[in-house]
């Protein structure tokens, strides 16, 4: 699985950082887990990427839970609706986080600015829109 966002040259990368740590559950906050790229814009801008992906079962289970946790009823039941919209054929669920919520300590989708999170459904374990319907349906 994996989580990423952008920073701007007019983002305190700092605040961004909190923001992403504050999705993570208790057992990833204090690892170094996000790597970060610097990057010029069109116009020469500054942009810094910030990447982690999650490969340990033990990792990805923790964040799986955390995450849910944290999100409303309300926003699994809006993805679910829509799926189609954030799914591909090749078995992943993208969800946009709010990242202005997620410094608060709030998983709220959303499509401006948002922290990307990307969960990988295997089709050995079944039909991947199957196991998202589950998936979205857990605490």
């Amino acid at each position: 699985m994996e989580i990423s966002t952008i920073a701007h040259a007019t983002d305190d990368l700092a605040k961004v950082e909190a923001a992403l740590r504050s999705i993570l559950p208790e057992s990833l906050r204090a690892r170094e887990i996000f790597t970060r790229r610097y990057l010029q814009g069109h116009h020469g801008n500054p942009i810094t990427t910030f990447d982690a992906r999650l490969t340990k079962l033990g990792d990805v289970e923790d964040f799986t839970r955390h995450f849910m946790k944290h999100m409303s009823r309300s926003e699994k039941l809006s993805i679910e609706r829509d799926l189609d919209l954030h799914s591909d054929e090749e078995g992943n669920l993208f969800i946009r986080v709010d990242k202005q919520q997620a410094f608060r300590g709030i998983v709220e989708v959303g499509d401006e600015d948002p922290i990307r999170v990307r969960f990988k459904f295997s089709r050995f374990s079944g039909k991947p829109e199957e196991l998202m319907k589950e998936f979205l349906e857990s605490e």
